[in-house]
């Protein structure tokens, strides 16, 4: 399994084919990958599991996967689960539902898995960054108080 991704993806779909599809395509990858049928169980599973990264689709029984994103993004212990949100559907009103749920990225169907694998190499590039940044911070220096040598 990749190192900055140490904890496991979560696969939301009640379309099994989908599911077997991706769940298959990260786990050659070396991923290890958790699924749920539906967005409520995908809601459990994710407060129980805290995954770094799910991958729902939008439309999904009991918990739509806008609703599903929004309530893990508004839960501070959750809020930096990256979520990617698979649609069929293009246009004005989903814009406007993927901006309130608050995902990350939003994957229009029918997609490619490398289109998630590059997705996930993104992540993980933002996460090492976010690491250095956090080692490396520069601590702020005040030169007000430094007096300059005089000639």
């Amino acid at each position: 399994m990749p190192e900055s991704l140490p904890q496991p993806i979560l696969i939301v779909d009640s379309d099994e084919q989908s599911v077997d599809h991706i769940s298959s395509g990260l786990k050659a990858n070396g991923y290890l990958v958790i699924t749920a049928p539906n967005g409520y169980d995908g809601y459990v599973r994710a407060k129980k599991e805290a995954p770094k990264v799910i991958i729902t689709n939008d439309l999904l029984p009991y918990v739509s996967g806008f609703k599903l994103s929004k309530l893990i993004k508004c839960d501070d212990r959750h809020a930096e689960t990256k979520i990617i949100i698979m649609s069929n559907t293009t246009g004005s009103a989903i814009n406007k539902m993927f901006k309130q749920s608050k995902a990350d990225k939003m994957l229009e169907k029918p997609f490619q898995l490398k289109d998630i694998m590059e997705l996930l190499e993104e992540d993980k590039k933002d996460q090492f960054r976010r690491r250095l940044e956090k080692l490396y911070h520069p601590i702020p220096v005040s030169y007000t108080h430094l007096t300059l040598p005089t000639k």
